[in-house]
């Protein structure tokens, strides 16, 4: 890895380096293009031109650029992220390969309800300097009810009516273990990043049941990711 590299090119998608909140090793995986290659490869085969794509935990906005490709200038990209200091960085890189979408701040909690459950409210995002794995702890009764939001009610602010949902949470997927999902019928394919080194290898897998109970069908998987759609 050259020390005068200024962007890491991933499939034709260019991203500047400069400035990147990220460690030297997630820094040598974005160069070599083995950043997130497991969600890519479902993005790829799973997501469709026109698309509207709901993902939950934005990050970078690495795969955001992905999906924004993939669905194209007909389909609608909307990016949720825990920690407001990387929507810059999402933006930037968009922007920079002439891609569009809308990023917003929140704790999202992945299921289709009014109400955050109770569980969720005593949490709050806590992030890590410099190395992009800030979860959720937490920190007293109601203390982070502010920032929590279920996907229902970050689709009614944002007039947003996805077919698709894209999510990588870093273990609060758990919430499909013990709360009714209730994805709506027009939400037809799920990609998600399931997290047992955070809620151990029972919980995942429960967590991919959850939605296998909910009417989807497994049809992808590449190490710990995986794509349900409408059975």
């Amino acid at each position: 890895m050259s020390l005068f590299t200024t962007h890491a090119v991933i499939d034709g998608l260019s991203f500047p380096l400069s400035g990147l909140p990220i460690p030297y090793r997630k820094r040598r995986h974005l160069i070599r293009g083995d950043y997130e290659t497991p969600e890519r490869a479902l993005v790829q085969r799973f997501v469709e031109p026109g698309m509207a794509v709901l993902e939950l935990g934005a990050s970078l906005g690495i795969l955001s650029t992905f999906i924004a490709r993939r669905i194209g200038p007909e389909g609608k990209l909307l990016s949720v992220e825990a920690d407001p200091s990387l929507r810059r960085f999402w933006e930037r890189n968009l922007s920079h390969n002439g891609l569009k979408g809308r990023c917003v701040h929140a704790l999202a909690c992945p299921i289709w309800q009014d109400a955050v459950p109770a569980r969720f409210l005593a949490t709050a995002f806590r992030p890590c300097d410099n190395k992009l794995s800030g979860r959720v702890a937490d920190v007293g009764d109601g203390a982070g009810a502010d920032s929590w939001k279920t996907i229902r009610g970050i689709c009614t602010e944002e007039d947003f009516h996805p077919d698709a949902l894209v999510v990588d949470i870093e273990g609060t997927e758990t919430a499909w273990l013990d709360e009714p999902i209730g994805i709506p019928p027009a939400i037809r394919l799920i990609i998600a990043e399931f997290h047992p080194q955070y809620t151990g290898p029972d919980q995942a897998a429960r967590c991919v049941q959850a939605l296998l109970d909910e009417g989807f069908r497994l049809v992808g998987f590449q190490n710990h990711a995986m794509a349900v759609a409408r059975a």
